[in-house]
């Protein structure tokens, strides 16, 4: 049994809760849409290239993709999950564990010496 597992199982977080958090804090809202929309324009406009979207205040919008249950049954065998899918399950975590009045917890507590999946490789072309 893995450390995901077994931090699950001592919190009494059932999967299926998790996948439903998990959910709903991805889920895309007008806001994000409209952000989108902001940085869309920003890419397309020669005066605002310049810019960056820290100086515009344009924010990152959600991906609108919560966890799948293939993600969570590899988090469960402690396989490694890229960046991306670990940030998600930690703020999954702790919104579930901020419900219920405990402490947040960081990725180290949650994955333990599990590495993070590197994908391959982009090669370089050439000139």
């Amino acid at each position: 049994m893995g450390t995901f597992q077994q931090f699950l199982e001592h919190q009494k977080i059932s999967p299926a809760l998790l996948l439903r958090r998990s959910a709903q804090l991805e889920a895309q809202t007008s806001e994000d849409r409209v952000l989108e929309r902001k940085r869309s324009t920003r890419r397309r406009d020669k005066e605002q290239q310049q810019k960056s979207y820290a100086e515009l205040g344009l924010g990152k919008p959600r991906s609108g993709r919560g966890l799948s249950a293939q993600q969570l049954a590899a988090a469960r065998e402690d396989k490694p999950l890229s960046p991306r899918v670990r940030a998600k399950l930690v703020r999954a975590v702790n919104a579930l564990l901020a419900k219920s009045g405990a402490a947040a917890v960081d990725a180290r507590a949650l994955f333990g010496d599990v590495a993070a999946r590197v994908g391959p490789t982009a090669k370089k072309t050439a000139s």
